[in-house]
């Protein structure tokens, strides 16, 4: 599974995205699995096994997706953003 990483969150990891190698099925287990490899998100992006408020998870690009029992898939890809708007 592939989590994308953008604004802030691309910036505290230092990469564009990680390959998480252990298979998730749920959103609770992607972002642990998150956590563990990009320990600097645990501070201001990660909340525990949970994204921070000020986070949004996309699943596929298809639709926001924030409750941790969420099924996923190896296939999946997480997109990661803030969830502040512009304007």
């Amino acid at each position: 599974m592939r989590i994308e990483l953008f604004g802030i969150a691309r910036a505290r990891a230092g990469v564009e995205y990680v390959d998480i190698d252990v298979e998730a099925q749920t959103l609770r287990e992607a972002l642990r699995a998150l956590g563990e490899a990009c320990p600097a998100l645990a501070a201001e992006v990660l909340d525990g096994d949970a994204l921070s408020p000020l986070f949004v998870a996309s699943l596929n690009g298809d639709r926001f997706v924030n409750r941790p029992e969420t099924k996923l898939c190896a296939e999946d890809t997480l997109l990661i953003l803030g969830a502040q708007a512009g304007g």
